[in-house]
Parts: C-alpha cells; structure tokens; sequence
C-alpha cells in the first residue's frame, strides 16, 4: 500500500522522509557494505559513469583539455 505523502515544508513531512530514507538505506545495506563489482550503481544512471567531465559538465571549460578549448575570439579593430 502506497504511504499518504504530508506536505513539504511540514514536521510530519520530515518524520515521513527520514523514516522513507532509513528503510531504503536498509534495503541498499542488508548484504554488508555497497560493493559496485557486484551490485552496480546504487544512484546515477550508466551513461553518467560513462561520460567524461567534459560531457558532463559542457559549460565549465577547465574540463576541457586545452586542445578542445574553443578558440578565443578577438573582435577586429574599426578602421577610423
């Protein structure tokens, strides 16, 4: 049976969640310690182990190697 969720922001939202983590870190913990050879991921999906930090992060450029950095643009001078 599916659990009433209480409204965020709430104490019995807090009590709720807290008590929805304990029971999943238990069911993630029952066979000892979290080993990835033998159970995977716990969270994140497959393509985000995969992906190097510059497919992960596009906007940060000190992930990119200095040959894939795009060149830096420089504006000509107007002639007066």
């Amino acid at each position: 049976m599916k659990q009433h969720r209480p409204k965020p922001g709430t104490k019995e939202f807090d009590d709720w969640l807290l008590e929805r983590a304990e029971a999943r870190s238990k069911e993630l913990f029952k066979n000892g310690p979290a080993d990835f050879d033998e159970r995977g991921a716990i969270s994140g999906s497959e393509e985000s182990l995969t992906s190097t930090d510059a497919e992960a992060f596009p906007d940060e450029l000190e992930e990119y190697r200095p040959e894939e950095r795009k060149p830096r643009l420089v504006p000509k001078k107007k002639k007066d």
